[in-house]
C-alpha cells in the first residue's frame, strides 16, 4: 500500500499524512483488546491496558446504565427500556456501579466507580449477582 502512495503522490508530505495513522491503528487494537470484565463471586473488576479496577458487591449502592451523549449529556437508561431492546438498541451505553448513593460521573472526583461497554448478557449476570447476594429472610418462626 505504500509503495503504490509513493507512485501515485510524489510529495513526501502527503505519503506522511496517508501511512501515519496506520502505523497507529495497532496500538489502537491493542488498547481496546485489553479490556476485559471478571465477575467474582463478590466482585467485579474491569482490566485494562493502563491498570484495573475492582468493586466489591457489598460496597455497590448504585448500579444501572446510563448513555453520555455528546449534546444530551449523562442520561440513565430506565429498566422497562433495558427489558424492552437488545445490544443493537443500546449501542453505546455503559454499565456502572458506584459505591455512592447517586451517579456522579459528570463531578471531577467521582466515588469509586467501575464502568464498561454494555453488553445485555452481562448486565443480567451482575444483576442476578445482585440478586443473590441480598439477605434472604428467615424461614425459621421464633418461639
Amino acid at each position: 500500500m505504500s509503495i503504490w502512495m509513493m507512485t501515485i503522490a510524489p510529495n513526501a508530505w502527503a505519503i506522511c499524512i496517508c501511512i501515519l495513522p496506520s502505523l497507529f491503528l495497532p496500538f489502537f487494537l491493542a488498547i481496546i483488546r485489553a479490556s476485559k470484565v471478571r465477575l467474582g463471586q463478590d466482585y467485579i473488576e474491569t482490566v485494562t491496558l493502563f491498570g484495573n479496577k475492582k468493586i466489591y458487591l457489598k460496597d455497590v449502592k448504585k448500579f444501572g446504565i446510563f448513555f453520555a451523549g455528546r449534546f444530551t449529556g449523562l442520561q440513565v437508561t430506565s429498566q422497562t427500556k433495558i427489558d424492552h431492546s437488545d445490544d443493537d438498541e443500546l449501542l453505546g451505553h455503559n454499565i456502572y456501579l458506584s459505591t455512592n448513593h447517586e451517579f456522579d460521573l459528570n463531578t471531577i472526583r467521582p466515588m469509586k466507580h467501575v464502568r464498561f461497554p454494555y453488553r445485555k448478557d452481562l448486565y443480567f449476570r451482575i444483576k442476578g449477582m445482585f440478586e443473590q447476594a441480598e439477605p434472604r429472610p428467615s424461614t425459621q418462626q421464633q418461639l
